[in-house]
């Protein structure tokens, strides 16, 4: 047999199904066997186990991880073994499947897939965490420690594997629930502590612990792990040292916190240390904001533009498959945090005039993913305007308009009728030239023949018209016709309003005339609005009462 599957539960019904329907492509595809330990549930996740294994084991919990896991090893007949937890659950099997199934794995000692930790159910935003979770099985290998446990013949060569994705939504949690959390960990942690006072990596997890109940605390812990590692270097040392930025910068002690990260900087250059990490991208992404909290907008912008070089290479090619990436998530790098740390950056471009700089953040917008967040499209199609403006081009605005979907496009029609009334006629005109779409110029058009023309009551009634036939047409421009539509009806207003009694007699009668058309054509609520005008125009008009019994008429 190639494979032991192991892992423990307890009061799992909610996941379970979904966890144990996730594997079943590897139990199908390769000589795999599934041993779940049940350590006290009272639910039923035990009848659901059965349903997908016949060994299923029991362990009297005894607050030790460790010791529960090791029950799922004892007697396991795989060459290896992969062990997971019951709220994870796998996208995509296949990098694990291939592995066995190409006698790849027979290269290696260990592999690990990737374990997506979510910031909530709707999925917006996540934390990836590589997890050593394979490994071949000697005579001598076990789990260690009763908690943060992991396997102690864990060894290199490894095989970081592609296509092997896991969601896990353990830590959506509300603040209490996280506290508690924390509070159910912290003892065992300190049990840890006090057997192992000189291991790196209890001092990180101490820090995660007391982050959630105690920042003072935790940042003692920090100081501690830190003047620890100057003596015995550890790649835990670069999470310890992110914890201690976040929380000083979330106290606003912003100076502490970016000397936390030189400080950082500086433990990288030691000929010990290794000079390039994966966790790299969380501290480009935490120092930019922090720089941005301390206005100091160049600082920021440089900070920015690390940070996105690095993802590039970090998420989209794939380069930095680092141990440190193996502690816990590697928060920003996924397309959330690239979004809004491109926008962020972005302003900071514009605050210093640097519009060519802000088109390039802008252009590393992950679009696509971003596609179905209509406030964050909002967001990002204002700062587009804002920075074509700046540099007297809109050449980008064409192009990003032909990726968005119907429902953007009618927030984007937004944004340009909202930029057409600050700056009228003359933005119009720019974007008329980029004949982003027939209805689009049709609009631009009507609004900008209006605007720069004196139409006369009649005219500006029939360019009314056009409007609203356009936008009963076409959804996607609806919200720019609406602005154009409304500017027309002020100019009509204030044609009404003319004080030049001379004309009055005149006005009225085209006004009584369009009244009766818009009767006929079933337009009533305009009908009422236009004869509320001629009231206030000519309050004695014999006209009057006639037009009344038309509208009402015309209800029944």
């Amino acid at each position: 047999m190639i494979l032991t599957i192991g892992m423990i539960m307890k009061n799992e019904e909610k996941n379970l199904p979904l966890c144990l329907e996730g594997i079943k492509p590897i139990l199908e595809a390769i000589p795999s066997e599934l041993i779940i330990v049940d350590t006290g549930s009272t639910d039923n996740s035990v009848e659901i186990a059965k349903k997908y294994t016949d060994d299923v084991r029991y362990f009297e919990w005894c607050n030790d991880f460790s010791a529960a896991r090791n029950v799922s090893l004892e007697g396991a007949k795989g060459e290896w073994y992969m062990f997971l937890d019951a709220d994870e659950i796998f996208t995509d099997t296949s990098g694990i499947i291939n592995f066995f199934k190409s006698g790849e794995y027979k290269k290696y000692n260990s592999a690990t897939y990737v374990v997506r930790n979510y910031n909530d159910y709707e999925k917006t935003g996540y934390a990836d965490f590589v997890a050593p979770r394979l490994t071949k099985i000697l005579p001598h290998t076990k789990f260690e420690k009763s908690i943060h446990e992991g396997l102690n013949t864990y060894a290199f060569p490894l095989k970081n594997l592609d296509n092997a994705i896991c969601d896990h939504f353990g830590y959506v949690l509300t603040d209490e629930t996280a506290k508690n959390k924390c509070r159910r960990n912290l003892p065992l942690i300190l049990n840890e502590h006090e057997k192992s006072p000189d291991d790196s990596m209890i001092y990180m997890q101490l820090v995660e612990a007391y982050k959630g109940i105690d920042e003072d605390e935790a940042l003692r812990y920090c100081d501690e792990g830190i003047e620890l590692n100057n003596r015995v270097p550890h790649y835990s040392a670069h999470m310890i040292y992110l914890h201690k930025a976040e929380l000083l910068a979330k106290k606003k002690k912003y100076e502490e916190a970016i000397s936390a990260i030189e400080d950082r900087e500086n433990f990288k250059k030691r000929p010990d240390v290794d000079s390039i990490v994966g966790m790299d991208i969380d501290f480009y992404y935490t120092k930019a904001f922090i720089f941005v909290n301390m206005e100091k907008t160049a600082e920021a912008i440089s900070a920015f533009r690390e940070y996105s070089a690095f993802y590039k290479d970090f998420c989209l090619k794939g380069k930095y498959h680092t141990v440190d990436t193996m502690l816990g998530g590697i928060k920003y790098a996924n397309p959330d945090s690239l979004a809004n740390a491109m926008i962020a950056a972005v302003k900071c471009c514009i605050k210093e005039n640097k519009m060519n700089s802000a088109l390039d953040f802008l252009s590393s917008v992950p679009i696509k993913e971003k596609l179905s967040d209509s406030p964050y499209m909002a967001l990002y199609i204002k700062t587009l305007i804002a920075v074509c403006r700046g540099l007297d081009n809109y050449s980008q605005i064409k192009r990003v308009y032909s990726s968005l979907s119907d429902d953007i496009k009618y927030i984007f029609c937004g944004y340009i009728g909202s930029y057409m009334s600050e700056h009228g006629a003359d933005f119009a005109k720019e974007v008329l030239k980029l004949h982003i779409s027939p209805d689009i110029d049709k609009a631009l058009s009507i609004y900008i023949n209006c605007e720069e023309k004196d139409l006369s009551e009649n005219e500006l009634v029939n360019s009314l018209k056009e409007i609203k036939a356009l936008m009963e047409r076409n959804e996607e421009v609806r919200a720019l016709a609406k602005f154009a539509a409304e500017n027309i009806k002020k100019k009509i207003d204030n044609k009404l309003r003319a004080p030049a009694t001379d004309e009055l007699s005149e006005l009225a009668k085209i006004v009584k005339g369009n009244i009766r058309n818009l009767i006929s054509s079933g337009n009533i609520a305009e009908a009422k609005l236009y004869l509320s005008q001629l009231k206030a125009l000519c309050p004695m008009d014999n006209e009057i009462a006639v037009l009344e019994n038309m509208i009402e008429n015309s209800l029944h």
